[in-house]
């Protein structure tokens, strides 16, 4: 599985705790798959796995859950970007997904 699958898999599934558990889990796998890479799949995978952490096990509204969703679906599109840019493009597109999760999102 490449990235691309593992992203359209998310943007095509419900915004529920099991779909961000998937691709957490699927992020860190693909780290071993394409090392040189390992630093963008890392910052979505922990994002998703901070979300499925904090949320699992709590009853969350479908707006509060579609909102996260299209959090990391931006996030990963950035990604996607990277991942067919150069080392420099891919470290901007990196800090910029790193600081508006820190910055600007206090969801997850």
């Amino acid at each position: 599985m490449n990235f691309q699958e593992i992203a359209t898999e998310f943007k095509e599934s419900a915004p529920g705790t099991d779909s961000f558990k998937r691709l957490y889990k699927s992020c860190f796998e693909i780290m071993l798959l394409d090392p040189s890479n390992a630093s963008l799949y890392f910052v979505i995978g922990i994002a998703s796995q901070a979300y499925v952490v904090r949320y699992e096990d709590q009853a969350i509204s479908n707006e509060f859950a579609e909102k996260s969703k299209k959090t990391l679906d931006i996030f990963i599109d950035k990604i996607l970007i990277a991942l067919k840019s150069d080392n420099e493009q891919k470290i901007l597109i990196l800090n910029e997904i790193t600081s508006h999760y820190q910055l600007n999102n206090n969801d997850f």
